[in-house]
């Protein structure tokens, strides 16, 4: 005894210390002890027959088995399933302590109609109880990471699986504590809770578990593929001015296709020419001719004010690409891959951003973009930089928890007897120093061995030591910045528009294939039938096949990850 509590079944100066401080756990005396079992809040300890075992997981649940002898009255057998359990030792002295180690549920009992006795099987129930608890309740419960673009959507899917997901993010694990609860636990601490000294063990109990080199995942890779839209757009200028007016828009220049007037485009021929291109005018300045003008030595009269002497007008089209980033993170443990070479996991997360948007953006119209340019513009783009960062955490997370987890899956057993050892429980570090053993390790199995016939109570610990790098310093894995797409070079056209006047002698013949004005001299002296049809048009610049196609761009990061450090010496 030690301050009125069995040696070793509290931490030592008292309860409650807001420090770690390493309890040592030196060779102990014999102790007096009892089971007590309770099914549905009744005391059935006396119908106890053998050992009560407890097996616990650092991930999972906690299993019971033990059996009843029922006697010979007629039992309800159906009645049991579901029972809830619960499990103490009791160490006698002065005072009497009582240690609950298990609280959970019967889910396997069977029964033997000739000797009457009931073998049961209870658990701490963790997925039900999981199952049952609201998303913002695991949320907080697990913690940790997730993004719909590395998992599926949560909705009508198994709130368990949801919280595997959250937990796969995390250096930790999910199980129940001694009274059932749910609880995360971390796979490292820095801090010893307990060192067990040499002669605290039971005799030739240390046994070693090694895992396989396929096992040793010291390389995660991580392709992220980031599907978006670009919404782009492409801007051409266009002047065109009347020639007889010598370039002047003014009242000079009117005046001078007056003594020589021909037929005039309007504001509808242009934008229709503009339609009719594939394309939709953005912005336009129109040089009208005038109005009526009687105080002119020779008056002017004119109602259609929409014919045109020049204009100067953009054109712009609009489509959307789509785009592809392409993230390759090689996440790698150094020191593992130079001591046995690379043993690589793969993963592999694809978001994407289609929706109905697209198709409207390429119907709008509008011009939202001041400079002219022969180049495309990515006017609006899809990308949405912080849910590829959530993805991007989230998948990393659940890489750097994967070669975590494989640099701590060797495991040390030992056994000691359990009222030596009652607080030992996960989430804590232990140090072995017995039996020819230096090991450090969290705490990931235990199992507990209540016998009553041969009033042995044992307990059996496994830690796994974490075979990281002592003196490594891990990188942050940051989400590089993303990889630029690169346009080829589009062809360049000139934005003067020419003009084609017919119906006199001189008139060249009319190509129809020249863009800017056609039409005649109010006044001819030609052939009528060489008559000019009055129309305006225009040639675009032609939009690339690798402007709309889906295009890539790539990007690769490595980081070194430094897992934590334990010993391991036998």
């Amino acid at each position: 005894m030690f301050n009125a509590y069995p040696l070793n079944a509290v931490p030592l100066n008292g309860l409650g210390s807001s420090g770690i401080v390493t309890q040592i756990i030196e060779p102990g005396s014999s102790f007096s002890w009892s089971p007590r079992l309770l099914l549905d809040g009744d005391d059935v300890t006396d119908q106890l027959l053998g050992a009560i075992v407890i097996d616990r997981s650092e991930s999972g649940d906690a299993v019971a088995s033990f059996q009843l002898w029922l006697g010979t009255a007629p039992v309800s057998i159906g009645s049991y399933s579901g029972r809830s359990v619960v499990i103490d030792i009791i160490l006698h002295g002065e005072p009497e302590v009582v240690s609950r180690r298990f609280t959970g549920q019967l889910v396997q009992p069977e029964f033997d109609v000739v000797s009457r006795v009931l073998s049961c099987e209870a658990n701490t129930r963790l997925a039900e109880n999981v199952e049952a608890m609201s998303i913002a309740a695991i949320d907080t419960l697990v913690g940790g990471l997730w993004s719909p673009d590395v998992f599926e959507d949560v909705a009508g899917r198994s709130r368990w699986d949801y919280a595997q997901e959250r937990l796969s993010t995390r250096t930790a694990s999910l199980n129940a504590d001694r009274y059932g609860v749910p609880r995360i636990t971390p796979w490292h601490i820095d801090a010893v809770h307990y060192e067990f000294a040499p002669g605290s063990t039971v005799h030739e109990s240390v046994d070693v578990g090694l895992a396989t080199l396929s096992d040793a995942v010291n390389v995660y890779e991580l392709e992220l593929d980031y599907r978006y839209t670009r919404y782009r757009q492409r801007r051409q200028s266009y002047t065109w001015r009347h020639p007889g007016t010598g370039g002047n828009m003014s009242l000079a220049g009117f005046n001078a296709w007056r003594a020589d007037s021909t037929e005039l485009p309007d504001v509808d021929m242009i934008t229709e020419a503009v339609n009719s291109a594939g394309w939709y005018l953005s912005s336009s300045t129109w040089y009208r001719l005038y109005g009526d003008l009687p105080d002119l030595p020779q008056p002017w009269y004119n109602k259609n004010t929409d014919l045109l002497l020049g204009a100067d007008f953009s054109a712009s089209i609009r489509w959307s690409q789509r785009a592809v980033e392409k993230y390759t993170v090689r996440l790698e443990v150094a020191d593992s891959v130079a001591a046995v070479g690379e043993v690589i996991e793969r993963g592999r997360v694809v978001l994407d951003t289609d929706t109905e948007n697209d198709r409207l953006w390429d119907e709008s119209t509008g011009d939202l973009v001041a400079a002219v340019t022969d180049a495309p513009i990515d006017q609006l783009q899809r990308r949405d930089p912080e849910r590829l960062a959530a993805a991007f955490d989230c998948a990393v997370s659940a890489g750097v928890a994967t070669l975590c987890a494989a640099q701590r899956a060797n495991v040390v057993t030992w056994q000691v007897p359990l009222a030596h050892a009652l607080a030992v429980d996960f989430g804590h570090r232990l140090r072995l120093r017995d039996q020819g053993a230096d090991v450090t390790g969290m705490v990931v199995m235990l199992t507990e061995e209540m016998d009553t016939q041969t009033g042995t109570a044992l307990l059996t610990i496994g830690i796994a030591p974490s075979l990281g790098a002592a003196t490594a310093i891990g990188d942050i894995p940051v989400l590089p910045d993303p990889p630029e797409f690169e346009d080829q070079p589009g062809p360049v056209m000139p934005g003067s528009l020419p003009t084609q006047i017919g119906l006199r002698i001189d008139s060249p013949p009319y190509d129809e294939e020249l863009p800017g004005f056609a039409g005649n001299y109010s006044i001819g002296n030609g052939d009528p039938a060489d008559r000019y049809p009055r129309r305006f048009a225009i040639d675009t610049p032609e939009i690339l096949e690798q402007w709309r196609n889906e295009i890539e761009a790539a990007v690769a990061v490595t980081y070194s990850i430094a897992p934590p450090a334990d010993t391991l010496e036998l």
